[in-house]
């Protein structure tokens, strides 16, 4: 079935980058009832990579309940937050969200070190924490999902935090929140929630992502192209240091503590050893 003016995406997973949003967005994409978008990110809202309407739609398959989106650009921004969620809310006000969290200090360090090999960032941790915003934005959680439950109202968001995606209570919600007629088939591996997806640096993504590149991979067997990247990645990451220096800690305590208290009152679940982290830093 195709796409009719009546049709429209319904479900986004909007974040938090490296968070697990892959693996949950291909644990979502399994089951029956659920499209996920041929292009995991499409970044329509954010107007970054599918721009037309046409376009959008057509990376989706109508013949199932639930459309899904799972652009985390949505929530890299904070200064773009707010427009994106109101450009979701104009085009499907029903529509339903989900975001997942992780302890934000592992967080911060996972984008880092993605960031660095993928060569957007070619300076320290502590360089990158003062110029590169998105690695700070990416961690106010409170602020960045604050604005979904504002506007689409805290009914229509599920917060999961990345650590516990693998557990049956989590398949549970997220079945009662969707509104699911029957359970998943299997459960998200905990060794897919963060950090084994090896990307390649943007300079060389384009020619890794053509037909002739699948193909070729496509001779091999996944643990050897894995072995290949992870050993690559390794040699390349050989002197990145993660170490923080004293200003650093005070940044991500002024920034970070305040929003880990208020993200505690919209929550279910206790994230006061996040705080304590962030408090003996």
């Amino acid at each position: 079935m195709e796409s009719s003016s009546t049709n429209k995406v319904d479900l986004f997973l909007v974040g938090s980058r490296k968070s697990g949003t892959t693996s949950l967005a291909n644990f979502l994409g399994e089951h029956n009832e659920i499209s996920l978008c041929n292009i995991k990110e499409p970044n329509h809202f954010n107007n970054t990579s599918v721009k037309s309407i046409d376009n959008y739609h057509s990376l989706f398959d109508w013949n199932k309940n639930i459309q899904l989106d799972a652009s985390n650009s949505y929530t890299s921004n904070l200064n773009n937050t707010k427009n994106i969620c109101e450009a979701i809310y104009a085009y499907n006000p029903k529509a339903k969200v989900v975001y997942t969290i992780r302890e934000p200090l592992e967080r911060i360090r996972s984008h880092y070190r993605m960031s660095y090999e993928r060569g957007d960032l070619n300076t320290s941790l502590n360089e990158a924490l003062q110029s590169h915003k998105l690695l700070l934005d990416c961690s106010r959680y409170y602020s960045q999902i604050n604005v979904f439950i504002h506007t689409f109202g805290k009914e229509n968001v599920l917060i999961l935090k990345s650590e516990e995606l693998n557990k049956c209570e989590t398949e549970k919600s997220i079945i009662y929140f969707l509104n699911l007629g029957q359970p998943f088939e299997k459960q998200i591996g905990v060794d897919n929630t963060a950090d084994t997806d090896y990307r390649m640096p943007k300079s060389i993504d384009r020619v890794l992502t053509n037909k002739l590149y699948t193909i070729i991979k496509s001779m091999f067997p996944k643990c050897i192209v894995t072995f290949v990247k992870s050993n690559y990645y390794k040699a390349k990451n050989k002197n990145l240091s993660m170490k923080l220096n004293l200003e650093s800690k005070e940044i991500l305590k002024k920034e970070l503590i305040p929003e880990m208290h208020k993200l505690q009152t919209i929550v279910d679940f206790d994230v006061s050893n996040w705080t304590e982290k962030l408090n003996i830093l």
